[in-house]
């Protein structure tokens, strides 16, 4: 399945970043072989004005991507996720990557069902 994480960096032991809309990157990869299959993009909406969370959710159906891994969506995000069929889990800051996507793999994320607070225009 073709995952997204939302992340600061660009390494498999970088942290998951909480922020969907206003992160510098996503991790995208194959959850059978996250290793050999990595390739992280720069948000396109992290540097919008406003609607950045629509943007990357948009973004994430262009990717086609089946599992989104982040640490909340505001309610204009989760809408626009939740209209794609993309499933998204939620996972710790404290978390890598590799972890976040192991603790997926496991059956250990939580799946979003309610919004966070939306963070209209933070950075």
């Amino acid at each position: 399945m073709r995952i997204a994480i939302s992340t600061g960096g660009r390494d498999l032991n970088q942290y998951v970043d909480d922020r969907f809309g206003r992160c510098p990157y996503f991790l995208f990869c194959d959850s059978e072989n996250p290793l050999g299959t990595a390739e992280y993009k720069e948000n396109p909406a992290s540097s919008g004005t406003g609607g950045a969370g629509i943007a990357a959710a948009e973004y994430m159906a262009k990717e086609k991507v089946e599992v989104l891994i982040t640490g909340s969506l505001g309610p204009n995000a989760l809408r626009v996720i939740e209209a794609g069929n993309i499933p998204a889990y939620t996972a710790s800051e404290s978390m890598t990557l590799i972890e976040a996507i192991m603790a997926w793999k496991e059956g250990l994320l939580v799946k979003i069902s309610e919004a966070g607070v939306a963070h209209a225009g933070e950075r």
